[in-house]
């Protein structure tokens, strides 16, 4: 009986619980995609004023992450936090660089790009029109290039690639933030085009086989 309900839990699928939407669980979608795992990417509905009845009864399922998703479901187990499930996919399936260096740098680029979203998020939450209206300008003409400069200055790899020779967390989490983070594409697009390294990221990024193959097969949602 041992023996079978080892068998049983060998071959759960992966399981990825989240809304139908690309938000926090895109990053770990593209590469459990790419390494060609066979996992069930679980979405709730959401309307597009954030509206979800159908997560909300459910969220007494996910003590694990304090009744939020995303969710990794792993021989059984629950993995909570976006950052920690992305981290724990990279590793596994090959994304997280060649050795411990390689590992530390890729996650030190996934922190460069969350404090230039929490940067950004203070801009958003001014509650004032006029004075959010001139901080979004200045944060486009201004502080966003300012950011993707100490960023390009930080990247150690070429040709493309964040760290190492081949894609990784690093390069995916740069590709998406850049072309989907901001509600103002064309400003951010203006501003990272003026640095070369993310240019060659993104494009690289953007023509791997296994984002593109991704990209068409993933459902149309709007965010």
């Amino acid at each position: 009986a041992d023996k079978h309900f080892q068998k049983q839990i060998q071959e759960m699928p992966i399981k990825l619980v989240y809304f139908n939407g690309r938000g926090l669980a895109e990053i770990t979608r593209y590469m459990l995609s790419i390494a060609g795992v066979d996992f069930e990417d679980y979405r709730y509905p959401i309307t597009a004023d954030f509206k979800r009845p159908e997560f909300d009864a459910a969220k007494s399922l996910y003590p694990e992450n304090m009744g939020r998703i995303p969710i990794l479901e792993v021989d059984g187990k629950k993995i909570g936090q976006s950052s920690t499930i992305a981290r724990y996919v990279a590793k596994k399936y090959g994304f997280a660089g060649s050795d411990e260096i390689e590992e530390a740098l890729n996650d030190m680029y996934f922190e460069h790009v969350r404090d230039i979203k929490d940067a950004y998020q203070k801009v958003r939450g001014i509650t004032n029109e006029a004075e959010k209206t001139a901080a979004m300008e200045k944060w486009f003409a201004t502080d966003l290039p300012e950011w993707l400069g100490k960023l390009e200055a930080s990247i150690v790899g070429t040709g493309g690639f964040a760290v190492g020779t081949k894609l990784s967390l690093a390069d995916i989490t740069i590709y998406y933030f850049l072309t989907t983070f901001f509600d103002n594409k064309e400003g951010a697009k203006k501003a990272y085009e003026a640095q070369p390294k993310l240019s060659a990221i993104v494009a690289a990024t953007a023509a791997h086989e296994g984002i593109k193959a991704w990209e068409a097969k993933r459902p149309v949602t709007p965010f």
